[in-house]
């Protein structure tokens, strides 16, 4: 006999989902796709962030046509609230006395403006818990600070390190920050949870995204303090790696190659035939190969443009030197160990139709996570939330409709 499929492992947590943008979303997206009912609420009078924002289906922008959107807030429900209504904030408050978590994302002393801070909604859920999560944290000089991850990065040092010796930052063409911070919301949120669960108590969670994402610079932060050095930009180079680098190959096409130790850059000698310049004195231990990147990137550069990058990567790999094949987006949509693990999931969109979605990349192994819906669109789970969930009845409904509360 088929096992019974287990409960997912945050079966009966309701979670109001406040946040906007990116970091936020995602932390609540984590506990959706492990089995959190998360009622994501927004507002048709000021549109979330990336509902404007593309790659729009057909190139069409709309507020219900933004992929980066519905990867964000899938497996969720939707209701739209308009919290500069007089009513709003009392339909939030009552949406909270019926949830176990609320995640936010406003600058601080917003919510407190609407009367929906913590100390405020903890008096309709005594053991609520509840993150905040602005890019500086709730206090400080730069608290009142808004941005985005574009923003973040720089301010957290980020590209300081990106782009060129000789030039000057260029950061990393994407809101990085964004793809880092939502793993340490997850984890604060989940551990109060957590607690909650042995000790009946609830908790705030002041998270500073800027506090997060400095832990991926450990090695920059560290070398300052222990050394007195400041790194510097370093381009497609490595202090311990040589080569290190991207080259172009016959067909167009790109390949990276990474030489860490000495096992590696036999193999990298052994791969393109060991010519007589690998021999020279001072390409026979890396604290000297490191000095001639220069030459070895140009003789690497002239091995890799006599070959595809299927060549170059294949004699690589058959010889144990860190390599891949730089990818297209399309070829990551095919790519076959993705396809293997079940990354991508083709969810039902009410008007995009039928698209993927990146699911978690860990697997529970008795409770795995799952993605359950397509991201909602605005108001589209208002009857189910407001009158099944808070039991609003048909009268009241209408007359939040007219109004305009529920805009």
């Amino acid at each position: 006999m088929a096992r019974a499929k287990r409960p997912a492992p945050l079966a009966g947590l309701r979670v109001t989902d406040l946040s906007w943008v990116g970091v936020g979303p995602t932390v609540a997206k984590y506990l959706a796709d492990h089995g959190a009912e998360v009622i994501r609420v927004e507002s048709a009078t000021r549109l979330e962030t990336l509902r404007r924002a593309g790659p729009f289906l057909d190139n069409e922008p709309h507020p219900e046509n933004s992929g980066y959107y519905a990867n964000f807030n899938s497996s969720k429900l939707g209701v739209t609230i308009n919290l500069k209504h007089p009513r709003g904030p009392a339909l939030v408050k009552r949406l909270v006395a019926v949830s176990d978590a609320v995640a936010e994302s406003f600058t601080p002393g917003t919510l407190a403006k609407l009367g929906l801070d913590y100390e405020a909604l903890r008096a309709v859920r005594p053991d609520l818990v509840m993150i905040s999560m602005p890019l500086f944290g709730q206090t400080g000089p730069w608290s009142d600070y808004m941005g985005y991850g574009h923003v973040l990065q720089a301010a957290a040092g980020f590209n300081h390190l990106t782009g060129w010796p000789d030039g000057e930052p260029i950061g990393t063409g994407i809101a990085y920050t964004d793809f880092l911070a939502p793993h340490f919301g997850a984890l604060a949120l989940l551990a109060a949870l957590d607690h909650r669960r042995r000790t009946g108590e609830g908790q705030y969670i002041d998270f500073s995204q800027y506090e997060g994402v400095l832990h991926a610079l450990g090695p920059a932060l560290l070398e300052w303090t222990a050394n007195g050095r400041e790194l510097e930009r370093l381009g497609n180079r490595d202090p311990e790696a040589a080569p290190h680098g991207a080259w172009r190959c016959a067909d167009g096409r790109s390949v990276v190659i990474a030489c860490f130790t000495e096992e590696h850059w036999e193999g990298f000698r052994a791969a393109i035939g060991r010519p007589d310049w690998t021999d020279l004195e001072r390409m026979r231990r890396k604290p000297s190969r490191l000095r001639e990147q220069k030459e070895i990137d140009r003789h690497t550069a002239l091995w890799c443009g006599e070959r595809t990058a299927a060549q170059a990567f294949g004699a690589m790999r058959e010889r144990g030197v860190p390599s891949g094949i730089v990818r297209s987006p399309e070829e990551m949509h095919r790519d076959p160990q993705l396809r293997h693990r079940g990354h991508y999931r083709v969810l039902e969109h009410p008007t995009m139709g039928a698209r993927t979605y990146d699911s978690p990349a860990f697997r529970l192994s008795k409770t795995p996570g799952e993605l359950t819906k397509a991201a909602p669109l605005l108001g589209e789970d208002n009857e189910r939330v407001f009158k099944g969930v808070l039991g609003i009845g048909d009268e009241e409904y209408a007359d939040l409709l007219a109004e305009g509360v529920l805009e």
